[in-house]
């Protein structure tokens, strides 16, 4: 199974979490919770993830993780495996969590 179905599928199954298109221009899988998007392929090989900034400096030494140069709440991370998928959708699940928090 290719990585990009591997991480579609434990993403899908987060529970509240929707799949569609990208608001954000582009015609590649998006995943929301409670209506805000927070993830979105670039690549068969990109994620973007919405994640909070505590989040993201947890992440700074990962070799998978690409961050903007402006301030941001996305980070790109890239996967190539199963174990990327399933340690990518670990944390995905968590910036569910954050992203439905933060629109309380």
């Amino acid at each position: 199974m290719k990585a990009t179905h591997r991480l579609s599928g434990l993403l899908d199954a987060i529970p509240g979490v929707a799949s569609g298109k990208s608001r954000f221009g582009s015609s590649r899988k998006a995943w929301s919770i409670d209506g805000r998007e927070f993830a979105h392929l670039h690549s068969e090989t990109l994620l973007d993830l919405r994640l909070p900034r505590k989040m993201q400096a947890a992440l700074r030494g990962d070799r998978r993780a690409r961050f903007r140069t402006s301030a941001s709440e996305w980070v790109e991370l890239e996967f190539r495996s199963a174990t990327d998928a399933a340690e990518i959708a670990a944390l995905a699940a968590k910036a569910a969590r954050a992203n439905r928090k933060s629109r309380r």
